[in-house]
């Protein structure tokens, strides 16, 4: 870890502060409260001050190497209580130095005396110990929680990206597994249609592999995604499936998630055209909502007709990604009407 002194140039300049400060502290002690001339108690001030610009930094160094967590409380008040008595030694004995180089006679009973009696000199160092390696335990204990803080946030980062990319590997399979499905009751009865179906699925899956790293894509691109698909399920249906797209230009470099709209198409497909001997209109509009995109997907359905029960992979895996990426989980509301069957989503576009 980088020293918080040394290493950074707000932290010399805030130290160099309080330093300044203590001596001034010490001065006006001296000089207003002890009754000392000027010359004397800036002597005396630096004196006792001027061993803290080396003492101060090198505490770091004893703070740093001696961790509650590793050694134990005793062991720890141990160390730092040796540490205190070497550090207070070395102050006191640097201050004397110090004193005594401004005078030429420093045995002189009339010589003045430093600000204090040694006695209470050394209890205001170790004191003055103490505050120091409270403020750097103070500044280790920070680091270490916006380490704690940043490294969680990689960590969901990571995790929410790993979910994401689970739901994308949950939707491709399934849609592949649906088309070969169509593919596969086309070729015998219709083989120049199930021809025509295969060249549409691999510009689809070429597409859909060429966006899969993209977590946003356009609604533009995802619309001609989406319409790829749908082409695929008409050759299947033929006139049993219509559909009608509502999307101001204006709108289509708005963002949205990758693939997402893809589950809602076949879910359409699947318990609408599928299960219906009547045509079924698959309709979409877009619009913007303040600052958010909203998308509705709509289509009929036979209310008579037998549903046929899936997994449910589809609504709920889009449910799940937006939580993930837009923080949440009111974005998708569906509506259920006796022949209508509506899907209304929200894109926040300020992201």
């Amino acid at each position: 870890m980088e020293h918080p002194i040394l290493s950074h140039r707000y932290g010399i300049y805030i130290f160099l502060g309080a330093w300044f400060g203590f001596t001034s502290l010490l001065f006006v002690i001296d000089w207003y409260f002890q009754g000392q001339i000027a010359e004397n108690a800036i002597i005396s001030s630096l004196s006792i001050s001027l061993p803290l610009l080396i003492i101060a930094p090198s505490i770091w160094y004893i703070v740093k190497y001696i961790d509650i967590d590793k050694i134990g409380l005793i062991s720890f008040l141990l160390h730092h209580l040796s540490a205190a008595i070497i550090s207070v030694t070395i102050w006191m004995s640097l201050t004397h130095l110090i004193h005594s180089s401004f005078y030429d006679d420093y045995k002189s009973s009339a010589h003045p005396s430093i600000l204090m009696p040694n006695y209470w000199l050394a209890f205001m160092l170790f004191a003055l110990y103490d505050y120091i390696i409270m403020v750097y335990y103070a500044f280790i204990y920070y680091r270490n929680f916006k380490s704690k803080i940043e490294n969680e946030a990689d960590l969901k980062g990571l995790i929410r990206e790993a979910e994401i990319n689970a739901l994308k590997s949950q939707i491709n399979p399934h849609f592949l597994f649906n088309s070969l499905n169509s593919v596969s009751s086309l070729t015998l009865v219709r083989p120049e249609q199930s021809r025509e179906m295969l060249v549409k699925l691999s510009t689809f899956l070429r597409y859909s592999l060429d966006q899969d790293l993209k977590e946003l894509n356009t609604l533009e691109n995802e619309m001609k995604n989406s319409r790829l698909y749908l082409e695929i399920e008409k050759v299947r249906f033929g006139d049993r499936l219509l559909l009608d797209f509502d999307i101001d230009d204006t709108i289509c470099t708005q963002k949205i998630p990758n693939l997402i709209l893809q589950p809602i198409y076949e879910n359409a497909i699947k318990h609408g055209v599928n299960e219906s001997l009547e045509p079924v209109e698959i309709k979409t509009k877009a619009l913007m909502k303040g600052s958010n995109l909203h998308l509705q997907i709509s289509n009929n359905f036979d209310k008579d007709a037998i549903s046929t029960k899936g997994q449910g992979i589809g609504l709920k895996n889009i449910q799940e990604r937006l939580n993930l990426i837009y923080g949440s989980t009111n974005l998708l509301y569906i509506t259920k009407k006796e022949t209508k069957f509506i899907v209304n989503l929200e894109f926040p576009q300020a992201i």
